[in-house]
């Protein structure tokens, strides 16, 4: 009987070679997905140190906006104005150093 000739790609060594670069594109699929996969929690701290000044800004404002509402000072719709005021003060206050703001 005579002897098949088998090609290199035929081999062990190709196989394991397709087998890794399978593996790697798989791995780089999940890592470039990653926020779409596996979200951070909605109430995580801010890692930007600019994105932290900026919300405990918007914070302290909304929180005088609200003490203003309760007391019966301002209208509802002066609130909704004040608080867009308010967000571009902090905003103008504190730019991000890269990257969008939550809440934009």
């Amino acid at each position: 009987m005579a002897r098949v000739r088998q090609s290199r790609l035929d081999g062990r060594p190709a196989r394991l070679i397709a087998l890794g670069l399978f593996c790697a594109a798989i791995a780089f699929l999940l890592w470039y997905e990653r926020d779409r996969l596996f979200p951070q929690p909605a109430d995580a701290e801010p890692t930007d140190p600019a994105e932290a000044a900026y919300l405990a800004c918007r914070e302290a404002r909304f929180d005088d906006i609200d003490g203003m509402k309760a007391d019966g000072v301002v209208t509802d719709a002066q609130v909704e104005l004040f608080r867009s005021r308010a967000d571009a003060l902090c905003r103008d206050q504190h730019p991000p150093s890269g990257g969008s703001l939550p809440g934009s």
